[in-house]
C-alpha cells in the first residue's frame, strides 16, 4: 500500500485517473486517519470526489471535530450528514449551527440532538418552526400541551402530538376528532383513522369523506371482517365491500354478502366481484344465485355462472 504522504500527493493530483486511484486505496486501508485526507475532498469541485468524501465521513467520523469539518464547507449535503451523524456523535455545538439551516432534515436532526437536554425543550415548544416544534412535542410530557398542540396551525406538531398521545394511550374527544377531519390534510387523517374507528363509529361517513384511495385501503384492512361496520361501508363507501367481506365465511357474512349481490342499487362491478369472492364450498346457496344466471348485466351473469359451474365442481 502507498504511503501516506505518496497518497496525499495523489490526491492533489491534476490526473483524474491517480487521483480516483489514491481515493480506493484510502478506503481498502479501513483506517479512521483517512479523514485527514478527505478533508480536502469535501470541496471539491467534482461531484464524484465530494461524494467519495462523504462516504468516508459518514463511515469514520467519530468526535466532533469531524462534525465541524462537514459544517464548515457551509455546503448542504455535507451538513446533512454532520446531522445525521450528531445521533452517534452528539454535540451541542456543532447541533446549535445546524439547527439554523434552511434544510429541513438538516434541522429536525439537529433538533434532535439538543432536545435530549431538558433545556432546550419549553423553547422548542414555542419556536416559530413547524420542524421544530414537532421535535419539542415528541418529548412533551405535559398532556395539557398534547392537547392543545392539536390546533397547531401546521400539520407537523400536530401529527407529533397525535403519535405522542397514541403511545401514552391518551383520549382525545370527539370535538377535537371533528377538527382534526376538517383540516382536510392526508397525513392528520390518516393518523386519526383508527381512533375514529375504534373509538368513533358514528364519524365513519366523515371520515370516508376526507380519505383518499390510500388511507381508504387501510381502513378497509382495518375494518375487515368486523361486522358493526357491515352496512356503514355498504352505504359510505360501497366500493370497500370485497376488500372488507373477503375470506369472511361465517353465516352473517354470506347473508349480508347476498343481500349485496341482489341489491340492484350497488354498482354491478361490485356485485361482480363480490360474487367472484363467493366461497365455492357453500353449494347451498346455489339455488339462491341461481336467479342471476340470466341477469342482464353481462359480468354479473358470466360471474355468477362461473360460480355455479364450480360448485358443481367442488361437490363432485
Amino acid at each position: 500500500m502507498e504511503s501516506k504522504s505518496k497518497l496525499k500527493r495523489d490526491l492533489l493530483s491534476k490526473d483524474i485517473r491517480i487521483k480516483r486511484k489514491a481515493v480506493r486505496q484510502l478506503f481498502e486501508l479501513e483506517e479512521p486517519w483517512v479523514l485527514e485526507l478527505f478533508k480536502k475532498l469535501l470541496s471539491d469541485n467534482d461531484i464524484w470526489f465530494q461524494s467519495k468524501a462523504l462516504n468516508a465521513y459518514k463511515r469514520y467520523a467519530a468526535n466532533k471535530e469531524h462534525l465541524h469539518d462537514l459544517i464548515q464547507t457551509k455546503n448542504q449535503s455535507c451538513q446533512r450528514v454532520a446531522a445525521e451523524l450528531l445521533q452517534k456523535i452528539p454535540d451541542e455545538s456543532a447541533a446549535e449551527i445546524l439547527i439554523k439551516s434552511k434544510d429541513s432534515q438538516t434541522k429536525k436532526n439537529a433538533a434532535k440532538c439538543l432536545v435530549r437536554k431538558e433545556k432546550w425543550r419549553q423553547s422548542f415548544l414555542e419556536d416559530e418552526s413547524p420542524i421544530i416544534r414537532a421535535v419539542g412535542i415528541e418529548h412533551a410530557e405535559n398532556d395539557e400541551i398534547l392537547i392543545e398542540t392539536l390546533d397547531d396551525e401546521h400539520p407537523l406538531p400536530v401529527l407529533s402530538s397525535i403519535s405522542k398521545i397514541k403511545l401514552k394511550n391518551l383520549k382525545i374527544k370527539e370535538p377535537e376528532i371533528k377538527r382534526l377531519l376538517e383540516r382536510d390534510h392526508e397525513r392528520i387523517t390518516a393518523s386519526i383513522s383508527d381512533i375514529i374507528l375504534d373509538s368513533f363509529p358514528h364519524l365513519f361517513q366523515q371520515l370516508i369523506q376526507k380519505s383518499n384511495e390510500k388511507i381508504l385501503s387501510d381502513i378497509a384492512i382495518k375494518i375487515h371482517g368486523n361486522k358493526e361496520f357491515y352496512l356503514k361501508v355498504k352505504e359510505h363507501a360501497p366500493h370497500l365491500l370485497p376488500r372488507v367481506l373477503r375470506n369472511q365465511n361465517e353465516m352473517n357474512a354470506l347473508e349480508f354478502r347476498l343481500n349485496c349481490i341482489f341489491d340492484e342499487n350497488l354498482d354491478p362491478l361490485i356485485r361482480a366481484k363480490l360474487i367472484e369472492q363467493f366461497p365455492q364450498k357453500n353449494h347451498q346457496y346455489s339455488a339462491n344465485l341461481e336467479v342471476l344466471s340470466t341477469h342482464e348485466d353481462d359480468l354479473i351473469r358470466i360471474t355468477t355462472n362461473n360460480l355455479l359451474d364450480s360448485f358443481e365442481t367442488t361437490s363432485g
